[in-house]
């Protein structure tokens, strides 16, 4: 299997994952996991396009990079800020920080991943 086709399995993977957490009630894995996915799922078309994505686990910088590549995802990101700050805080205070969820943050930021996903999945075939 090919790095970046591990990637996307991965990033599915954590998404799944993110949809049993918020069924069992884990509102912070559940937004841990939405942050990986999305992460995932972003270098996973970098690394399809370019063969190479930075090591940063900032989806921000991620999308930064992935701007110059493909067109129009500023523009989709743009209308989602705090959205990708609550899951870049999400991955920081996993390890650090005792932050919990609400399961309406939780639902907010796994429709947010979901549109996302839809969103990048027409730059796999490019």
């Amino acid at each position: 299997m090919k790095e970046e086709d591990f990637l996307k399995e991965r990033a599915h993977r954590f998404f799944q994952e993110a949809q049993d957490d918020i069924k069992k009630g884990f509102y912070d894995l559940a937004v841990f996991h939405l942050e990986q996915a999305l992460q995932l799922k972003i270098k996973y078309l970098l690394a399809k396009k370019i063969g190479y994505f930075s090591k940063t686990h900032l989806i921000s910088q991620l999308i930064n990079e992935a701007s110059r590549i493909f067109q129009n995802i500023m523009d989709f990101f743009s209308n989602f800020k705090e959205e990708i700050e609550d899951l870049e805080l999400a991955y920081i205070g996993a390890r650090y920080l005792p932050i919990s969820y609400s399961k309406e943050k939780a639902e907010r930021l796994l429709n947010f991943v979901k549109k996302a996903f839809d969103f990048l999945e027409k730059y796999e075939s490019n």
